[in-house]
């Protein structure tokens, strides 16, 4: 069955990059709610070698916030025909506290505006939290322009990658409200500077930007997801120093009512996890 679903995910995943464009190694205490979504690679080259998929967070003991347009490494997990781990508690040397295994695909069920909303939950075959990782406070106000904000990842990296961040700003909604992007201000919100040189890579898709919580010295609050970036022209591949999210605030009630109902369910497909 994975010989069938190479095509696929060749078609839609980025080839290999590394982290964060520029990023800083980042102090895991800080981020324990990041979760590395895992897939064995589908690029014959690296030889059946295990990646960073898509970055996420977890959201409640068990299910974990990623972004939509990471779905097609899920297509076949209903059906037991794939396996997806969720590595949790990052360590400072690149390994977890465990890889938990993928079991359900929730797709955010409504769309505001017109364009997608850019998100989707996991739910992993095990509590994280009794494996090291913590559940991420989410930030509830609005996102002012100049906001300072921090986003993590380890890009498609390999197996010890290390977890590393970027500091930026929100920036007017101008930027990435663009005839190529995929962005409604409804749900979705900007980061950049011009003329930065970090930015996310390949692989950070759902990564988790956070903002210090304005009354608690040192914690950090989820904000945004990695939604894409921002094409520089009419046409051709570059783009800006800017960036799309998904506004996590905006989900609040949808993620509340997914984590409270359905943690009884039995699992649809089952795999090994470490």
């Amino acid at each position: 069955m994975r010989n069938l679903l190479l095509p696929m995910l060749l078609l839609f995943w980025p080839t290999p990059s590394s982290s964060i464009i520029n990023g800083l190694p980042a102090d895991v205490s800080d981020f324990r709610s990041f979760v590395s979504i895992r897939v064995i690679s589908p690029f014959p080259s690296h030889g059946g070698q295990e990646l960073n998929g898509c970055g996420g967070a977890l959201v409640a003991p068990d299910w974990v916030l990623t972004a939509l347009h990471c779905k097609p490494m899920f297509k076949g997990i209903s059906k037991g025909e794939a396996s997806v781990f969720g590595g949790v508690d990052i360590q400072s040397d690149g390994s977890f506290g465990a890889r938990l295994c993928v079991v359900e695909v929730r797709f955010v069920p409504v769309l505001f505006g017109t364009a997608r909303l850019d998100a989707m939950l996991l739910k992993l075959g095990a509590d994280a939290t009794d494996h090291g990782a913590k559940i991420a406070p989410i930030y509830q106000q609005d996102l002012a322009i100049g906001t300072p904000i921090t986003t993590v990842g380890v890009g498609q990296g390999f197996d010890r990658a290390l977890l590393e961040y970027y500091d930026c700003v929100v920036a007017d909604a101008a930027h990435c409200d663009t005839e190529r992007a995929d962005f409604d201000p409804a749900h979705d919100f900007c980061v950049g500077v011009s003329v930065s040189t970090q930015r996310t890579g390949s692989g950070d898709s759902g990564g988790p930007l956070f903002v210090i919580d304005p009354e608690i010295e040192g914690r950090y609050l989820l904000a945004g997801i990695v939604k894409g970036g921002i094409k520089a022209g009419p046409s051709g591949p570059e783009e800006t120093e800017f960036i799309r999210y998904a506004n996590v605030g905006r989900l609040l009630t949808w993620l509340e009512t997914v984590a409270d109902c359905d943690n009884d369910m039995d699992s649809v497909h089952s795999c090994q996890g470490e």
